[in-house]
C-alpha cells in the first residue's frame, strides 16, 4: 500500500498509452502547500528497476535535459509572486516533434482573501515525441499554491520521464544537437497575484 507521508495527502492518477500497453502515473500533492511527487505503477516500476525501461523523476525542471532543451520555461518574481521554472510552451522549433498527450487542470480549492477569491490548482501536462509516440512519456505537474500568511502565489513544477532504452538514445542525440539550457527570468513587480494564470501571461506579453 502506498503511504503519502506528511507532505503529500492527495493523488491524481492518469492512465497513459506506453509500449503497446498502458502505464499508470499518479501525481501526489498536498492541498495546503506546493509539494508534488509521482508514483509509477508496479509493473513499469519493476521494468525500470531491472533496466528494461528508463524512468526519471525531476523535482526541479532545470535538472531535466528534455525540459531545458525543448520547453520554454520561465521564472517570475515579485513581492507577492514566486514562480520557479513554469512551463510556458513547447519551443517553436520543436512543435512538429513534440505534442500533447494530455492537458489536465485540477481545481483544489477557492481561497477568500481581502482582494477576492483565489483558486489553488494543479496543472498536469503530458508530452510525447511524434516519431517515438509509443516509447516516450514526459509528465509535468505544476502546483499553484496560495500562501495566505505571506500573501503570495507560489508555483512549483516537477516531472517524471518514462521511455524505452532505444528512445532514450534517440532523445539524447536530439538534446545534444539542441545545445540549449536557458531559463528566462522576468521581473514583474506590477503583476497582481489575484489574476489567473492566463491573464497574468497576457499582461506581460507572453
Amino acid at each position: 500500500m502506498l503511504t503519502f507521508g506528511n507532505k503529500l495527502n492527495r493523488m491524481y492518477t492518469l492512465f497513459l498509452p506506453f509500449m503497446d500497453d498502458y502505464c499508470e502515473i499518479s501525481v501526489l500533492f498536498n492541498k495546503s502547500n506546493s509539494f508534488t511527487g509521482f508514483n509509477l505503477d508496479q509493473r513499469n516500476y519493476v521494468k525500470s528497476r531491472s533496466g528494461e525501461i528508463k524512468c526519471s523523476i525531476f523535482s526541479e525542471l532545470d535538472k531535466s535535459a528534455f525540459a531545458t532543451s525543448f520547453l520554454d520555461l520561465r521564472n517570475y518574481k515579485s513581492r507577492n509572486l514566486d514562480i520557479r521554472l513554469q512551463f510556458n510552451n513547447i519551443l517553436p522549433e520543436y512543435k512538429d516533434k513534440i505534442h500533447y498527450e494530455s492537458n489536465e487542470t485540477v481545481k483544489l480549492s477557492k481561497i477568500t482573501t481581502p482582494n477576492g477569491k483565489l483558486e489553488s490548482c494543479l496543472y498536469i501536462y503530458v508530452f510525447k515525441l511524434t516519431d517515438l509516440v509509443n516509447d516516450f512519456l514526459f509528465c509535468l505537474a505544476e502546483r499553484q499554491h496560495i500562501d495566505i500568511v505571506l500573501d503570495r502565489k507560489v508555483v512549483r513544477t516537477s516531472a517524471i520521464q518514462l521511455c524505452t532504452n532505444s528512445a532514450y538514445e534517440d532523445i539524447s542525440l536530439m538534446i545534444e544537437k539542441s545545445n540549449r539550457k536557458i531559463v528566462q527570468t522576468e521581473n514583474i513587480d506590477s503583476i497582481n497575484i489575484f489574476q489567473d494564470r492566463k491573464n497574468v501571461k497576457d499582461d506581460i506579453g507572453i
